[in-house]
């Protein structure tokens, strides 16, 4: 994909009929320290969602909000966006007729969520992976957790001040959310969500908790597999584990590392499926069927 392709995708959008779009992205200086520097143009601002003053701790590992100029490929945070978005969960590119302070004012309200216990936590809607499986993206195909998970009118609430809102996968592919519904009613926020809401939220971010542990712990592991197909490994091996019953993060982790080692011999070792298929009967634990593992 040359440089100017996903801008061309945005100018045609916009050029649609809907010149009085405003456009913003949604800028994650965690998962990229440019980030929101790197979209700012002459004179812009940035703000950050959670709250936090820019040059703060917090601010330099938070989502911000980033005005953007209407789609141009000769604009550097459109070129930007171009080469990087679909390199790594760092930013979704938003439409709106809202001015900033209003976008801004909307989303931050859903920054936070309400547990069944009536706790709250922090809402990542930023992230791809989350946000496609909130709405249950039907093309992409990356998902751990397919979705949705957000009802009609919990999706609808958080739309309200949305046209358009797109997403790059952790493969690198474009998604354009489906806004349709949109809330007429106040719901109250924040948003209170089931237990099963609670929990698919947290199966949805596991690979990238293992990725993450894998990253820091066992690197060299990690090398033989291109970046791209990371996250699509660890998922698929994630799935492999949870069919023979393995819960626990750290069971979880060392499954993925044992995949990462034996690779093919995981499915086709007469050894290794005898001692999976114990674990799964609940004759064996994993970290003993781990220890007769062979060499």
């Amino acid at each position: 994909m040359s440089i100017g392709d996903e801008v061309r995708f945005f100018i045609d959008a916009a050029a649609a009929g809907h010149p009085r779009w405003r456009w913003y992205a949604i800028a994650d200086s965690a998962q990229s320290r440019q980030l929101p520097a790197a979209l700012l143009e002459t004179g812009g601002q940035a703000r950050c969602l959670l709250g936090a003053n820019q040059g703060t701790p917090l601010a330099a590992e938070s989502p911000h909000l980033v005005p953007l100029c209407a789609p141009d490929v000769s604009s550097a945070a459109w070129q930007w966006i171009d080469l990087h978005a679909r390199r790594g969960p760092s930013v979704t590119v938003i439409a709106s007729l809202a001015g900033f302070d209003a976008m801004f004012l909307h989303l931050q309200k859903f920054t936070e969520i309400r547990l069944p216990d009536g706790d709250k936590m922090f809402f990542a809607f930023w992230d791809p992976a989350i946000l496609g499986t909130v709405i249950g993206q039907s093309d992409d195909p990356t998902l751990h957790v397919r979705g949705p998970v957000f009802t009609g009118e919990q999706m609808g609430a958080i739309y309200e001040y949305i046209e358009g809102w797109w997403y790059w996968d952790r493969d690198g592919g474009r998604h354009s959310c489906a806004v349709t519904v949109k809330s007429a009613t106040d719901i109250p926020l924040p948003l209170q969500l089931a237990q099963a809401q609670v929990d698919d939220l947290v199966e949805a971010s596991v690979p990238d908790h293992v990725l993450y542990y894998l990253d820091l712990n066992q690197p060299l592991l990690l090398a033989g597999v291109p970046p791209p197909r990371r996250y699509g490994f660890v998922s698929s091996a994630i799935q492999d584990a949870q069919d023979i019953g393995i819960e626990g993060m750290q069971d979880m982790v060392n499954y993925v590392c044992a995949a990462l080692v034996y690779k093919e011999r995981m499915r086709q070792d007469a050894q290794i499926r005898n001692l999976l298929d114990a674990v799964k009967r609940g004759d064996l634990s994993f970290t003993a069927a781990l220890n007769d593992m062979p060499e």
